[in-house]
């Protein structure tokens, strides 16, 4: 591939686990007779099949040769799954994948294949609903839905009760919610939509079992307050929708449980011995100090002031020393080096992390989910996508400040800010708070005594995608930006606020600012982007000279035909060579 800046991120791509193209079967991952039997090219003893080229051409899809010269990208395919290989061999003979910090991701990674092929097989099906059980769910009328109008009262018990009576007689259950709810409806007559009556007060779930529109129900406790409905409708649910729900919350349950199972399936068990001294251990020494006084066993002798150190716990046939904890993601030293471990139970908690990946490694065994060929491939790849990543990292620094501003100085056309309209975003966990807080500040304005008084927090430095509820601030909503926020924004004129708008983590709304026209970034502004791309464009640098090298030292080997009538399942797909 000609353009270094993509060659890096093209071949990682091609890596992580990926699913072959629609209705088409990934190859076994063996590199024995079957898997070189329909092979369309080697690299020394590595086989290039049709699910490699698929895979490549998933990644490679908005490449404009595919329309314009398929020929030639179908070569380029080829070309990138070559050099794939090439690296993933040069990872295997640096002994990467052996690494010990390398191990562990991978060991994690593989863990992480594997629980998921064992939910999707075996634990979600054994918890779907039967039949007998969704009819049982229908019965208890907890799955039923009402339509409702909502008072929450914390007047004294005489008061509210006299409310519920009034609007028995006719009272207008509008104007008492307006006037005396207390819950955010209010404002709009006590309207709250359709809920399920499971997640209502659970006094009044016998009530809605023959409940009907028009019901005036209540009132019913809630901590210091009374509470009551009207129901406006209702509707029985269907067995799909009650399967949904119910599956919904079993499915929150299946890890936790899966977990807790497999430590109790093989025994794990905590060494009460080894407790004090690691703990003692953790606060005094620092982690390589440590580790580099452990033999081969992850043991240690008592050495002064300094503890002796043995197993910490075991499961049948294994067993967990301080090794095993010594992983960033798992015990992270602190700025001293140490890393202390608190008390039992938070050394507990680390070492069932550290034991879990390999408890899924024997189940999926036994399971035998791990023989499937689909699934072999996708470990493979996993395998070596993360041993080559870590090739690619240990040998490229990252750049220091001098080489960044390098970098800026030499790109500085990259770093262009485009024309924006500054706006005042505020955001909400759901559209009916957005909703209402719209029509109070549309009246009163934006003031920072509001938002001060309803818990809002400032937003600094925000885009659309890092909105999340209970935040708010100015941000610059950019005239290239194409999401929902930035184009209702775009044209409000100065001061007006826009309707309420999904974002990706809730509900917001703005005040349009001031205009800010297009202008160059400055270095301190980009800094952070400006050293990513400066190491981007160094390991690519990398990538492109290590592969010129190894495609001489190890040339591949195509088998003619092959590739030109391999079909891809694309909309361009002629299956073979078009020119």
């Amino acid at each position: 591939m000609k353009n270094s800046r993509l060659q890096l991120a093209a071949l990682l791509a091609l890596l992580p686990l990926a699913v072959a193209a629609a209705g088409v079967k990934a190859a076994p991952a063996a590199r024995g007779k079957a898997a070189t039997a329909g092979a369309i090219a080697f690299v020394g003893d590595r086989a290039i099949d049709g699910a490699d080229i698929r895979r490549a051409a998933e990644v490679m899809r908005d490449d404009p040769l595919r329309l314009r010269e398929h020929g030639v990208w179908r070569k380029k395919l080829l070309d990138l799954c070559v050099d794939r290989e090439l690296l993933a061999l040069e990872a295997e003979r640096a002994g990467l994948p052996s690494d010990a910090a390398v191990k562990h991701e991978i060991d994690v990674g593989r863990a992480d294949i594997l629980y998921a092929a064992i939910r999707d097989r075996f634990l979600v099906p054994e918890i779907t609903p039967t039949a007998s059980q969704i009819d049982t769910a229908r019965a208890g009328g907890l799955y039923r839905r009402a339509q409702l109008s909502y008072i929450l009262s914390v007047t004294d018990k005489k008061a509210t009760y006299e409310l519920f009576e009034s609007i028995k007689r006719g009272a207008s259950f509008d104007s008492i919610a307006t006037l005396y709810s207390t819950h955010p409806s209010a404002a709009h007559g006590g309207e709250i939509g359709w809920k399920r009556v499971g997640e209502l007060n659970a006094a009044s779930w016998h009530a809605f079992a023959t409940a009907k529109p028009g019901d005036l129900m209540g009132p019913y406790p809630n901590a210091q307050a009374h509470e009551f409905y009207r129901v406006e409708a209702i509707s029985d649910p269907t067995d799909q929708e009650i399967r949904d729900v119910m599956l919904r919350g079993r499915l929150r349950e299946v890890d936790p449980r899966y977990r807790v199972g497999l430590l109790t399936k093989y025994h794990f068990r905590m060494d009460p011995e080894q407790v004090s001294p690691v703990i003692f251990a953790s606060a005094i020494e620092r982690s390589d100090s440590i580790l580099a006084s452990l033999d081969s066993e992850g043991k240690r002798p008592k050495r002064g002031v300094h503890p002796s150190l043995g197993v910490l716990a075991r499961v049948d046939g294994d067993s967990i020393t301080y090794r095993d904890l010594a992983h960033p993601e798992i015990l992270m030293p602190g700025a001293d080096g140490k890393a202390k471990i608190e008390d039992t139970s938070d050394l507990l908690m680390r070492c069932m992390v550290a034991v879990l990946p390999r408890l899924i490694e024997r189940d999926a065994r036994e399971r035998g989910v791990s023989s499937d060929p689909d699934l072999a491939r996708s470990l493979r790849l996993l395998r070596e996508k993360i041993a080559t990543r870590a090739m690619v990292e240990r040998a490229v620094a990252a750049p220091d400040s001098a080489a960044a501003r390098a970098y800026f100085d030499a790109h500085a056309s990259m770093y262009q800010r485009p024309a924006a309209r500054r706006a005042y975003v505020v955001v909400f966990a759901t559209q009916d708070t957005a909703e209402m807080a719209r029509s109070r500040w549309d009246r009163r304005g934006f003031r920072d005594s509001i938002l001060t008084a309803e818990g809002f927090r400032t937003l600094d430095h925000g885009t659309v995608n890092t909105l999340f509820p209970h935040f708010a601030g100015e941000m610059p909503l950019f005239d290239r930006d194409t999401d929902s926020l930035s184009a209702a924004v775009r044209n409000l004129p100065e001061g007006q606020i826009s309707a309420v708008i999904a974002v990706p983590n809730g509900y917001a709304f703005a005040q349009a600012r001031g205009r800010e026209p297009a202008r160059a970034y400055t270095y301190e502004e980009v800094r952070r982007d400006v050293e990513v791309d400066a190491h981007e464009s160094a390991e690519n640098a990398w990538v492109v000279k290590q592969l010129e090298r190894l495609r001489a030292a190890t040339p591949a080997r195509a088998v003619p035909g092959r590739l030109d009538a391999l079909r891809l399942g694309m909309s361009s797909d002629t299956g073979g060579n078009r020119r």
